[in-house]
């Protein structure tokens, strides 16, 4: 049976702390209890509570000698200091819950926004050799594709011509990222892995389980599988050597290694050679570079030369490009891939660093409104202190002693927020994770090297909280602090104001930009598309059935009541991928140079019908017409009628050009829709006929979808062995938008959070203002005045404070919505409400928090308030 060891760096910490007289004992019965809690919990659980242990541990009676007399001196006043405002706090409880909620709420969004932003920029920093991994990609200036000329794919040559040519590239590779059926037996798994050159693992160091880096994807014929995989296919067998079939041929299994980890941009299950694709091998062999449709990556021998390798790259590419439109190249590290945004055809799930930026400075406007509301709560609640300042002072006490204890205060205030901000955390990073779709996880040892991060943050936020305060109530003078005189004067009063202004301020220009980015989402959700995405189902093609087999499918799905229609197609209608240049006949021989990247759409007759889709003008396509069949007649849309400069009545009959030599007759034109998410405009568009299909989509009656789903499914595996990877079209429609809406829905929490903190500031304002004025409202209603009164004249200035605020976060708030909303090539018209409606709601807010303070004072006897006079 392995021993467990206990943390490290706990025990390490234990030992530097503790008393020598108390150390061995105590160190016994810690381990002793670690290794019954191994046997009773598990390891990962007895480390946890371990840790837990020694931090409980750390207190003065335990602590050892940290010198001579002074220093005991200050832990006695500081312990002292610490009594005095522990009894403090438990005496004033609300006042106790507010602090340490807003701080504590203030404390975790922060927490959690760190936590995302460090996982964000820890992306593929896990290699050993991270530093020394470069990634190439290219610009083709005279080929805009998706809103950007940038490209991930690089031909199939570039990584071999690296190698071969700059002794400074230690290792290239070139790789794809196909999904294909992995068989053993009689179980299939349908995987997404890669396919790869082998030098692979030369650039790429993965921990292998089995097999060997260096030899692993030499033979044409090998595959390496993750160790996921490999349990999932074999269990604990032993993988190494045994067949696999993989799509058409069969595989050998030459290595096992582990998994790639969740902050990898390069995902995979399984890694296959590129030895065996014979469109690589013939590219790599053609001497020129006809196009780009591989990744590559690379190492260098040194940091600093990948500046120098770039300014060779135009002299590469005109040696080995086979056309007079040269691409430039570009080598960017490894680690900055993740966090770029405007490359085609990119790998991994890409991060946004105007969303890192975004977050960084919402997190510090929340820790910033966390320490102002518990600034003016401390000053609520420090007017009731000032008999013990004024004591404090007459018996000796220097101004510098009290602002010590007013910070020392407030560190452990912060302290505390800080404790219930780390025990919230492991329940709210799985919720946080499905928020921005990452597997953010903490782990004990995570929060030992967080320590001292942590440490100076509670630092930091208790300084900079406490500081008014202990300033404040430090110079009070002692004769006036005893008599309570002082107490009324305005001392600090303007700053105390513009803290509530500025709260508000930021609070409600985030409200601003959350009502816009709902009525963005709103308008897109409304807006329509050009054609019917509800309740088709579309099923991938990997490639699938055979045509003989998919025919049959289809004959099967047609025969079903439930199924309205059927078509089948290289793309679906939201996402179009597919481009080249064409021209018309006309404009060739004019300008030869003239030509538009158009996007194409091949699929079969039925594609409009089930679709929903309307000609404006001509006939549709058919199998009935040979010219059709053979793709010598096509469709375009209306954007692509400007784009030729043609009317769409005179559009029917053109002869359009295609940039590898074809020619295509105008039918027909097709009304424009949307064919990409609504941040792009919508683009020119030519729709053939041709057997070329990716998706088979089928449109069902909305009764009995569950059944109807199962039905076909039965028929579709009856006649293949590929999974029914289904989904439907409205489901990948809203997967445009994934990233906008999980943006939104973030920045909708913490603005919550920043309104909630607001609002517990106000409410400490308005406590302390209702104290300050106790007599002036015993003496308005002795002379008569109404609750509603004195209620509205409290409110008043509050409200004007808020209002303020509104008129600062106005144009703040406009700017950065106009911003955002530039992003988008479709956007809602931002109308007075959506700029009036969060001024209106935090005027609201802020009145009811003041009520509820006013109110109360109002209700008061004011006999009890006159008493004294």
């Amino acid at each position: 049976m392995n021993k467990h060891n206990p943390p490290r760096l706990p025990l390490r910490f234990f030992r530097w702390f503790c008393h020598p007289e108390y150390r061995e004992d105590i160190e016994g019965d810690l381990l002793e209890r670690f290794d019954s809690r191994v046997v009773a919990k598990g390891p990962a659980k007895a480390s946890w509570l371990f840790s837990l242990d020694v931090v409980r541990l750390f207190r003065p009676t335990i602590i050892k000698p940290m010198g001579g007399t002074n220093r005991m001196s200050h832990l006695g006043m500081l312990n002292n200091y610490m009594k005095v405002g522990w009894r403090s706090m438990l005496r004033h409880k609300l006042y106790t819950i507010i602090n340490v909620g807003g701080l504590t709420l203030g404390l975790t969004a922060f927490i959690l926004i760190f936590l995302y932003i460090r996982y964000e920029l820890s992306y593929d920093r896990f290699y050993p050799n991270a530093d020394k991994i470069y990634r190439a990609y290219e610009q083709e200036p005279f080929n805009p594709y998706m809103g950007s000329d940038y490209f991930a794919v690089t031909p199939a040559g570039l990584a071999v011509a690296l190698e071969n040519e700059y002794p400074e590239v230690q290792a290239a590779t070139s790789f794809q990222t196909p999904t294909t059926l992995v068989g053993h037996g009689e179980d299939h798994y349908l995987e997404k892995g890669l396919s790869a050159s082998p030098s692979f693992f030369n650039v790429f160091h993965y921990e292998f389980l089995q097999g060997n880096p260096s030899t692993a994807l030499q033979n044409p014929e090998s595959i390496v599988l993750t160790e996921s995989l490999a349990y999932k296919i074999f269990g604990r067998k032993e993988a190494m050597g045994e067949r696999l079939s993989f799509g058409d041929r069969d595989v050998i299994v030459t290595g096992v290694i582990k998994d790639p980890p969740t902050n990898a941009s390069i995902k995979f299950s399984h890694v296959t050679s590129l030895a065996a694709d014979t469109f690589y091998v013939e590219e790599i062999t053609a001497g020129k570079w006809r196009g780009s449709s591989f990744h590559t990556f690379l190492t260098l021998t040194d940091e600093g030369e990948a500046v120098a390798l770039e300014s060779k790259m135009p002299a590469l590419v005109k040696k080995y490009w086979a056309f007079d439109d040269y691409p430039n190249y570009f080598i960017q590290p490894i680690a900055d891939v993740h966090l770029q945004t405007n490359v085609n055809f990119d790998i991994g799930a890409g991060g946004s660093p105007n969303q890192l930026l975004l977050f960084s400075l919402v997190a510090g406007f929340i820790l910033v409104l966390a320490c102002i509301n518990y600034m003016n709560l401390a000053i609520a609640r420090s007017i009731r202190r000032a008999k013990e300042v004024g004591l404090r002072k007459v018996i000796g006490a220097h101004k510098w002693q009290l602002i010590v204890q007013f910070l020392a205060e407030s560190v452990f205030v912060t302290l505390m927020a800080l404790v219930l901000a780390v025990v919230l955390l492991p329940m709210l990073l799985p919720y946080f994770g499905d928020m921005v779709d990452r597997q953010i996880t903490i782990q004990p040892d995570d929060l030992l090297l967080l320590a001292p991060g942590l440490l100076l943050l509670v630092i930091f936020v208790g300084a900079l909280a406490g500081s008014y305060p202990a300033f404040f109530m430090s110079s009070l003078m002692p004769v006036a602090a005893l008599k309570g005189s002082q107490i009324g004067k305005p001392t600090g009063a303007v700053l105390q104001r513009w803290l509530i202004i500025g709260q508000y301020a930021v609070s409600i220009a985030m409200i601003i930009c959350s009502v816009v980015v709902y009525s963005q989402f709103r308008f897109i959700s409304g807006k329509g598309l050009g054609f019917d995405k509800e309740h088709v189902l579309t099923i991938r093609l990997y490639p699938g059935p055979d045509r003989k087999a998919l025919d049959a499918i289809e004959n099967e799905w047609r025969a079903n009541p439930n199924v309205l229609g059927i078509t089948k197609g290289q793309n679906l209608p939201t996402n179009i991928d597919q481009s080249e240049p064409v021209t018309t006949l006309q404009r060739e021989q004019s300008d030869p140079d003239t030509y538009s990247i158009i996007y194409q759409l091949r699929t079969d007759a039925n594609f409009l019908d089930v679709f929903g889709m309307q000609l404006v003008t001509g006939r549709t396509l058919s199998e009935e017409y040979a010219l059709d069949k053979s793709s010598e007649n096509c469709l375009l849309n209306e954007a692509a009628c400007k784009a030729f400069g043609l009317s769409t009545d005179s559009a029917v009959g053109k002869t359009i050009l295609l940039g590898w030599g074809g020619k295509s007759t105008v039918v027909g034109v097709l009304q424009d829709f949307h064919m990409h998410s609504m941040h792009l405009a919508i683009e020119p568009l030519m729709v053939q006929l041709r057997q070329n299909y990716r998706y088979i989509s089928v449109k069902i009656r909305p009764d009995d979808l569950p059944e109807t789903v199962a039905e076909l499914e039965a028929t579709f595996n009856k006649y293949s062995d590929y999974p029914f990877d289904y989904q439907f079209l409205d489901e990948k429609f809203d997967e445009l938008y994934k990233a906008d809406v999980r943006q939104g829905k973030l920045f909708g929490l913490f603005t919550a959070i920043s309104l909630i903190i607001a609002c517990l500031g106000l409410f400490g304002l308005a406590a302390f203002s209702t104290q300050q004025r106790a007599k002036e409202v015993g003496v308005r209603k002795v002379l008569g005045a109404s609750i509603s009164h004195i209620v509205a004249l409290f409110a008043s200035r509050f409200v004007k404070m808020v209002m303020i605020g509104y008129v600062i976060a106005l144009p703040v708030g406009w700017w950065l919505i106009d911003h955002w909303l530039q992003e988008f090539a479709y956007r809602v018209t931002v109308e007075w409400w959506m700029l009036a409606l969060p001024g209106l709601a935090a005027v609201a807010v802020a009145f009811l928090t003041i009520s509820s303070q006013s109110a109360r004072a109002a209700m008061a006897n004011p006999v009890d308030s006159l008493r004294t006079e």
